[in-house]
């Protein structure tokens, strides 16, 4: 979970202890854009195997709702 909060930390632009499970990325996340949640779809891919439809990424609210379909799938 750490290398996790860690990559998602360096899209977010945010030092890791910043975030936690419950962070609603999309609201608590300084200048969140599209690009940022493009590049944790890449990066769950990359790092986890796990292949994200942008669909469901949209239904994803927080950090915990990401890392729980990396650890899922």
């Amino acid at each position: 979970m750490e290398n996790f909060f860690e990559l998602a930390a360096e899209i977010f632009e945010v030092k890791p202890e910043e975030i936690t499970m419950d962070t609603v990325f999309r609201e608590e996340i300084e200048d969140f854009s599209s690009l940022m949640g493009f590049s944790l779809i890449v990066m769950m891919e990359d790092e986890y195997g796990v292949k994200v439809s942008v669909e469901e990424f949209l239904k994803c609210k927080t950090i915990g709702d990401l890392y729980r379909k990396c650890v899922q799938e």
